[in-house]
């Protein structure tokens, strides 16, 4: 599974699970969104971990998604906008959805 992130990302990500101060294990987990009939949107949360979640470990984060995410994930980029601090999340070449109702 490639998931691309910044060094950037990857330190605030890291800052943020320190700030937790939590005893239970935290990830990151990236949902996918949908937006009609078009490619997905993303959104991470941080969580505890659950035995349905996929993972990857990228430079000591864990990162997971649902199975039926999967497919979303390969190619997956993670960066940190440097204007306002939030993370960004896309997918360059990201599989269409099929039957589209709208089409």
């Amino acid at each position: 599974m490639n998931i691309q992130v910044s060094e950037l990302a990857l330190a605030k990500m890291k800052w943020l699970i320190w700030q937790e101060q939590s005893t239970a294990p935290l990830v990151f987990r990236v949902i996918s969104l949908t937006s009609g009939c078009g490619a997905p949107t993303f959104a991470l949360e941080m969580t505890e971990p659950t035995p349905a979640f996929h993972t990857k470990r990228i430079d000591g984060v864990l990162f997971a998604w649902l199975p039926q995410d999967a497919k979303w994930m390969d190619g997956l980029v993670i960066d940190l906008n440097r204007e306002n601090g939030k993370f960004s999340i896309y997918h360059p070449h990201p599989s269409f959805m099929s039957s589209c109702p709208f089409e």
